[in-house]
């Protein structure tokens, strides 16, 4: 949590001073206006796991997900001049479900490829200025493309949804560009199930993962 604290006072120092050479690009305010985001995400993963062998508790054991940086496309309106609403989704990336705890030994357990998605309302605290932040809340939904095994067997996983948050800074060169970055975190989880090969056979299990991550996003914002 420290590093990802430190990444993002970084990105809003480095946006805040180029706030002094930003013009105040809309005057008139933002109502009706269209804008989408290009930019990298960089998904933290707060990830912990419940899981179960055959019914049963495995005591200790836990799963790491490995961190992902996927390309990200935005696509926001300005229904009011200081209420915006947007959608925001990730190039599916690929990710590592690993052994932990009690269950480092097995390495690699699978992989998932993902489409993360996070749709917010947005409050904007100062929508025609040269710094312009905001916070938000809504909903993120990740849908499942593809489960690949790896110590496991038959491995698949669900869907998320859960309840996000975001907080960002938009710092605009004219009308057209501006630049932004942004924060945000999700709180969700997946149910996994599969088979474990064993010397006596596969074994049943399944396990419940919560991701919870947080999500530090930086790019080009054009305005239409």
């Amino acid at each position: 949590m420290k590093r990802q604290l430190m990444i993002a006072s970084a990105l809003a120092l480095s946006l805040g001073s180029t706030a002094a050479v930003a013009q105040n690009a809309d005057p008139d305010g933002a109502k009706g206006r269209v804008y989408v985001r290009v930019s990298v995400a960089h998904f933290f993963f707060d990830e912990n796991a419940k899981i179960k062998l055959g019914g049963a508790p495995v005591a200790g054991g836990n799963a790491t997900i490995k961190d992902n940086t996927p390309p990200s496309l935005e696509v926001g309106y300005f229904i009011l001049p200081n209420i915006s609403v947007a959608a925001t989704i990730g190039l599916p990336p690929k990710t590592t479900l690993r052994g932990a705890g009690t269950l480092s030994s097995a390495g690699d357990l699978g992989t998932v490829t993902y489409g993360p998605g996070v749709y917010t309302v947005r409050y904007h605290l100062n929508p025609n200025g040269p710094i312009r932040p905001y916070v938000g809340a809504g909903v993120n939904w990740t849908i499942i493309f593809d489960t690949d095994d790896r110590a496991l067997q038959n491995f698949k996983t669900s869907n998320t949804f859960g309840p996000a948050l975001v907080a960002g800074v938009e710092v605009p060169f004219n009308q057209r560009f501006s630049l932004f970055g942004s924060v945000s975190k999700a709180w969700v989880s997946t149910n996994s199930r599969y088979n474990l090969p064993t010397p006596g056979g596969l074994v049943p299990g399944t396990a419940r993962v919560a991701l919870d991550p947080l999500v530090v996003n930086a790019g080009l914002q054009v305005n239409f």
